[in-house]
């Protein structure tokens, strides 16, 4: 059985429309590795979207960064670790999709799918309450 298609809400919504549109696409991505098993779609394929969503995902965690450092965002090395890590999970997952003993593909649904939505209601929640904070003037 494979795993069920994530649905973007509110709860996602961090305020910031470029940043949600970007997540919007990433969950469509994963979405689109949903809809690959579900059809018994190749590990060439399954990796050929995979590698989308990391190019992808390149873009809009750069641009996370540039816009936490324009308002000097105090967790900024801390963030930029997970996107680290992150990328380099995505790319062993990759790698091993075209070797000899590959993952199971539900396990990195599974993986994508939990890594963005704790990313987003965690990570990106706090660097955009900060910034509502730092522009209210309100301690944060």
């Amino acid at each position: 059985m494979s795993e069920k298609k994530r649905i973007w809400t509110n709860e996602l919504s961090i305020g910031n429309t470029g940043i949600d549109n970007d997540h919007k696409k990433l969950i469509e991505i994963i979405n689109n590795l949903v809809d690959m098993i579900e059809l018994g779609g190749s590990r060439e394929e399954f990796a050929k979207i995979l590698t989308d969503m990391t190019d992808y995902s390149l873009k809009h965690l750069k641009k996370e960064e540039i816009y936490m450092e324009e308002f000097d965002y105090p967790k900024l090395t801390e963030h930029k670790i997970s996107h680290r890590e992150y990328i380099f999970k995505v790319a062993m997952y990759n790698v091993d999709l075209l070797g000899n003993n590959p993952p199971n593909l539900n396990e990195i649904v599974q993986y994508l799918e939990k890594w963005w939505t704790n990313h987003i209601l965690i990570y990106d929640m706090d660097y955009e309450n900060y910034k509502k904070a730092i522009k209210s003037d309100t301690i944060y």
